[in-house]
């Protein structure tokens, strides 16, 4: 044939070349360490996108999860208190102890300015001596009345027996109770003989050493002057309460709850990572766990290839790379299937030459620099499984030059 006054040979054996089939492999990995509790698809198995296939023990995380919300719960309820302000009994408490506080203080200084006026004036002391004594002596008298009042007592309940008619009965119990109230009645006027002979006691020492009454107006100042700071600390403690909570306390509050919240959402990200799920839809390949295994962070258990469209790659010499372009139309054949043939198209063309590679053979001599030609493959019967020799054959293109074909070629997509 003539083009353009020079002869052009039209090449009417078709081009074969050969390769592997490949398909898109995703491995599904376990970025957590536990035991595999689950396990769902096995080789050869056809899985969705999202479809859980592995499940590891969770139990730990369940518990420490637990424990986070518990902590979320603590966190809110405590910022919740701190914004709702002080309590009305948090401040009738603060006002109490405010008012005891300044009561105390009332009685220290009473206490000193008794103490300083024994010092100033001593012949006072002898008085209070002797008042002192006075108390002392009603108190041991009336003791001895309280004794005489429960053996009165005693003597009329006796008369009644313990067990007899309802009147006797109720005369002894109306006795008895006599008797106990004689009784608390003499309790209580030893404690006032023992209360009065420590104040005599307490008199008399001071009046016979003096330099203890020195020693008890400094005690007495220094009663002073805690009661006057237990007063400050009261109101400023009122104070604090009445003004509500600070700007700081409630950014404090609230970066607990911020921490733990962030604590629970780190547990539930382990959690769903326990649960392993199809990275996309298609065949599971490979499986190298099992059920009750226990599997380590960053290990291979499965691996998912999308079957629906394989591809070939095979390899053409750069003296024939006239003969290729893109969506020129290939037969592939598989040993595995004799007599059948698989429709596909070439998809892309190297734009760089390379030695052919080792694993590769072509039927023509090898020669130094090849090609590589990606040709896509439907596959919806999945037939075509990743890593079976493969033998392509383009058909013959058109004698007519095509901007597709020669120096035009698109570069193979990165694996």
């Amino acid at each position: 044939a003539l083009a353009g006054g020079q002869e052009v040979a039209v090449q009417d054996e078709p081009l074969v070349a050969s390769g592997s089939i490949e398909a898109v492999e995703v491995a599904v990995v376990s970025e957590m360490g536990g035991q595999i509790v689950a396990l769902s698809a096995g080789e050869g198995d056809t899985v969705t996108a999202g479809q859980t296939l592995v499940q590891l023990d969770t139990r730990t995380l369940e518990a420490q999860a637990a424990q986070a919300r518990a902590a979320v719960a603590a966190a809110e309820a405590s910022l919740a208190n701190v914004r709702a302000g002080t309590h009305p009994a948090q401040i009738l408490a603060a006002e109490a102890a405010l008012a005891q506080a300044v009561a105390q203080h009332s009685a220290a200084e009473t206490a000193l300015q008794d103490v300083q006026a024994i010092l100033a004036n001593p012949q006072d002391l002898d008085a209070q001596v002797a008042r002192a004594r006075t108390e002392a002596n009603l108190a041991a008298g009336a003791i001895e009345q309280a004794q005489a009042g429960i053996a009165a007592a005693e003597a009329k309940r006796d008369q009644y027996r313990a067990q007899g008619t309802m009147e006797e009965k109720w005369m002894y119990a109306v006795h008895d109770y006599q008797v106990q109230a004689a009784r608390e009645g003499l309790a209580a006027a030893q404690a006032q003989k023992e209360g009065a002979d420590r104040t005599l006691a307490a008199l008399e020492a001071l009046r016979d050493n003096p330099l203890a009454l020195v020693s008890q107006v400094h005690q007495a100042e220094g009663q002073v002057a805690m009661a006057a700071a237990g007063v400050a600390v009261a109101e400023a403690r009122l104070l604090e309460l009445q003004a509500g909570p600070r700007p700081e306390e409630v950014a404090v509050a609230e970066a607990k709850v911020t921490q733990a919240r962030a604590a629970l959402r780190a547990v539930e990200t382990q959690m769903a990572k326990m649960a392993l799920t199809a990275p996309l839809g298609g065949v599971v390949t490979s499986r190298s766990a099992h059920e009750g295994e226990a599997a380590l962070a960053g290990t291979t258990l499965l691996t998912v290839a999308d079957l629906d469209e394989v591809k070939l790659t095979i390899y053409v010499p750069e003296d024939e790379l006239d003969r290729v372009y893109i969506g020129q139309e290939v037969e592939v054949r598989v040993d595995s299937f004799p007599g059948r043939s698989f429709p596909g198209t070439v998809s892309s063309i190297a734009q760089q030459a390379e030695f052919t590679p080792k694993n590769v053979q072509t039927e023509k001599e090898r020669v130094n620099m090849v090609f590589a030609v990606r040709v896509r493959l439907p596959n919806p019967g999945h037939l075509l499984k990743p890593g079976m020799p493969a033998d392509a054959t383009l058909a013959t293109p058109s004698p007519n030059p095509s901007p597709e074909r020669g120096g035009g070629y698109d570069p193979l997509p990165a694996e």
